[in-house]
């Protein structure tokens, strides 16, 4: 029985052997290698700096491994691959590191390991800035994005994993329940799930010392706020359990103990070991507690270990032959969501809060309705039909909501003389005050006559599209385009 049905099922499982072929043929039996290649994943949006990174000539990066035999053509399954304090983009795909070709050998998908920094995958609360850097919004709106414009990527949330070690097995846990309609399994390698059983602050400066100096702000408020305050809490995965309700979630963890693997190559310093036993692993358990509690289909892995990349790699290949891509819940119309995000994605629904919410506020949606709890701001809900229903909080609002009427849109004139700066006229009906008109990254609002003048240079024959959207209307676009001999637009008189 899964989790989609609402009942509950937990299973604490041993460690797996190696070479366990994954379910529904997804390890190919003869692998052979894979193709490790390299990207940028650009903040478009300024959710971290450009060059964030002193060492880094560009925007943060990704590598990106390739299945055998890829094709460009075909659909593939996406594992998202996050990485831990003081690693790189490219620690997992590293040979003297997490060397994830061998331990992801054979697996038909397609695996993206993004930069993270040591960012906690957190918008930093910065005395309630909630950015710089903003590394939770880069992960969300930028890199899942990109990757789809970039690779053909199967549509179902069944087809999407998210994983990652130490504080990436955090930012996955987290990240997956900020996004539960898109990522159906989740998966947790050795990582801090817990931060009220042991605040990530402290493991990184009394137990790690040296080893993260410079990764942790001197403040260590800066990151999540207050230790116990709503803005931790909120980014609390043990607190945010419901969150994975109808999502797959595999867990390990280690005590301490070397495994062979560890002992092979000599790898681990003291406080590898020391951490795993006494942080990792009782956070680890912690956050199990909370999953079964409420009701998620979590298998946990309690093993040997340190916290070291040879662990980590023994983890990933047993998560992968527990199968990272089995069928879930599509489309649950029963779910519960806590946040202190500003904006986010809930299964169909978008929402975005006017002001920050000053506090950790619930999303319940129970058969045709979503209630919204108090959030101390107003919040736009986005429907699956398109139509923004702006409420003040708490609010309820009906599912499907009632048709939104469609708004219409007249431009005058539609065409323009290439390189030469124009007025334009756009008229919205109905007519109304406020409606928002935008153009590239431009806008206005229309007067009571629902009218709005721009002053606008065309240097390309490319349409430019002109869109009008208003609260509880369903969005009307037009294009205008220029004629003639393409230029430089000319300074006017």
């Amino acid at each position: 029985m899964s989790a989609s049905t609402g009942s509950s099922r937990a299973r604490v499982a041993l460690a797996l052997a190696s070479g366990v072929a994954v379910a529904l043929g997804l390890i190919a039996p003869n692998a052979h290698a894979s193709t490790l290649e390299e990207i940028t994943i650009p903040a478009r949006h300024g959710e971290v700096a450009e060059r964030w990174h002193p060492s880094y000539p560009g925007p943060p990066r990704a590598k990106v491994l390739l299945p055998d035999g890829y094709d460009p053509a075909k659909d593939y399954p996406l594992m998202v691959l996050l990485g831990g304090a003081n690693n790189t983009y490219a620690s997992w795909s590293d040979r003297t590191q997490g060397n994830i070709a061998k331990y992801a050998a054979g697996l038909d998908a397609i695996i993206v390991m993004p930069e993270g920094g040591t960012g906690w995958y957190t918008d930093w609360w910065n005395g309630g800035k909630r950015a710089d850097p903003a590394w939770e919004s880069y992960i969300l709106d930028e890199v899942v994005p990109q990757i789809e414009e970039r690779y053909r990527i199967r549509p179902q949330r069944r087809w999407h994993a998210l994983a990652g070690g130490s504080m990436g097995g955090l930012g996955a846990t987290y990240l997956g329940g900020r996004l539960p309609g898109y990522f159906g399994s989740v998966v947790s390698v050795s990582g801090l799930v817990d931060l009220e059983h042991y605040p990530y602050t402290n493991w990184a400066q009394a137990v790690l010392g040296e080893a993260f100096a410079g990764q942790v702000p001197g403040d260590v408020e800066a990151v999540s706020g207050p230790y116990g305050g709503f803005y931790a809490v909120g980014h609390n995965p043990a607190r945010l359990a419901p969150n994975l309700l109808h999502t797959r979630v595999w867990m390990g963890a280690g005590d301490g103990t070397p495994i062979p693997e560890e002992n092979a190559v000599n790898v681990g310093a003291p406080y590898d070991y020391a951490a795993e036993g006494a942080i990792i692993r009782p956070s680890s358990d912690s956050y199990f507690e909370a999953l079964r509690k409420a009701g998620v289909d979590v298998t946990y892995s309690p093993r040997h270990g340190g916290h070291t990349w040879p662990a980590f790699g023994a983890q990933i290949r047993d998560a992968i032959a527990w199968g990272l891509f089995e069928p879930v819940d599509e489309h649950p119309t029963s779910w519960v969501n806590d946040t202190v995000a500003t904006h986010g994605e809930l299964w169909e629904f978008a929402y975005r809060f006017d002001t920050p919410p000053d506090r950790v506020v619930r999303f319940r949606r129970r058969g045709d309705t979503v209630f919204v709890g108090a959030a101390g701001s107003p919040v736009t809900i986005t429907t699956p039909g398109g139509c923004n229903v702006h409420e003040p909080t708490p609010a309820t609002v009906t599912v499907p909501a009632p048709p939104c009427a469609r708004l219409a849109i007249r431009v005058r004139p539609r065409v323009l003389r290439a390189g030469h700066r124009a007025w334009i006229r756009v008229t919205v009906t109905p007519a109304a005050s406020g409606i928002v008109v935008a153009w590239g990254r431009r806008h206005a609002v229309t007067d009571a006559r629902g009218v709005v003048t721009l002053s606008t240079c065309l240097t390309s024959r490319r349409p430019r599209r002109i869109r009008a959207t208003a609260d509880n209307f369903l969005a009307a676009t037009a294009t205008i385009r220029a004629r003639g001999s393409i230029r430089s637009c000319r300074r006017r008189g």
